[in-house]
């Protein structure tokens, strides 16, 4: 796929892990990174439309031939952003690992060592450092509802927990997978809430932007509005982006009910001890830097 130019920096990470924010940021300060010598490619990580990864990855059960034809595909959409890095490449992919129906459905991400050797062809070199953003899994479950049901129908949370209960591989399969296919030099896993700077710290420690771009963060679906929506979508109602964007910021400042209500007692233990483990796993994994694993450990307990 041409000579390798400069070192990869590779962010993947769940819809509900600020990916949304850091793609956002990472754009606005385009020029910024630039100047500083990166180039840069962002990919919507809804995991889907056209600016999304997802349409142009191998669908399941590709051959190799048609990985290395999707990788050739990538590596077009990038080419042209590549070119002007001359320190190295950023590539924010949040949904390299897999789209987010897969997570509602039970199934952690199945495609992504198809996916990741597809992104491997497309680059063309070894990834030097991939930061991989993660949270427990209710949360990750429950977040990742929302944001499907914030634009589409979807039955209620409860009808889907028993399949993400029961669900199998986990975030240390996934790192394991991805360091494997992408043969990654260096893997740091975030598992604490962190600012699209601290992301980009993470990504290239020391690279310090001059005069930042700070988007405003987008308000965060919440079940309130999530009900609101859905009701609107039933209805046939079609809203606006900024009325959408109204309707749930105005909800976010409401109370919500619990993210574990629709787990049994039995499942969300399992949940929280599946997180624990993984963690545990990823921290004895070589060449792993493990941010905030303690307080998140804790949390789940």
């Amino acid at each position: 796929m041409g000579a390798p130019e400069g070192a990869v920096l590779l962010h993947v990470g769940g819809l509900t892990t600020g990916a949304e924010d850091f793609v956002v940021y990472l754009a606005a300060n385009r020029a910024g990174l630039r100047r500083a010598g990166f180039g840069l490619s962002c990919f919507d990580p809804s995991g889907v439309g056209p600016e999304s990864l997802g349409p142009a990855m191998p669908e399941p059960g590709a051959s190799e031939d048609e990985i290395v034809e999707a990788g050739a595909a990538i590596a077009r959409r990038f080419g042209p952003d590549r070119k002007v890095g001359t320190e190295g490449f950023i590539i924010s992919a949040p949904d390299l690992a897999g789209p987010p129906t897969d997570l509602i459905l039970g199934r952690f991400h199945p495609s992504a060592r198809m996916r990741a050797r597809a992104l491997r062809h497309a680059i063309g070199q070894p990834v030097d450092r991939l930061v991989l953003t993660i949270q427990p899994y209710t949360e990750l479950f429950h977040s990742t509802w929302l944001m499907l049901a914030v634009d589409r129908p979807m039955e209620p949370f409860m009808d889907y927990a028993g399949a993400m209960q029961a669900f199998q591989g986990g975030w240390a399969d996934l790192a394991q997978v991805l360091v494997e296919e992408l043969e990654v030099r260096e893997l740091v896993v975030v598992a604490e809430p962190a600012s699209p700077r601290q992301l980009l710290l993470h990504m290239r420690p020391g690279l310090v932007l001059r005069q930042p771009v700070v988007p405003l963060p987008k308000p965060k679906a919440t079940p309130s509005a999530v009900a609101m929506l859905q009701r609107c979508i039933l209805q046939g109602m079609r809203l606006q982006p900024g009325q959408r964007d109204r309707l749930i910021a105005f909800h976010a400042r409401q109370p919500q009910v619990r993210v574990e209500s629709a787990f049994s007692s039995l499942g969300l233990s399992d949940l929280r001890g599946r997180y624990v483990a993984d963690l545990d796993a990823l921290a004895e994994m070589a060449g792993v830097t493990l941010i905030g694993a303690e307080e998140r450990a804790m949390a789940a307990e």
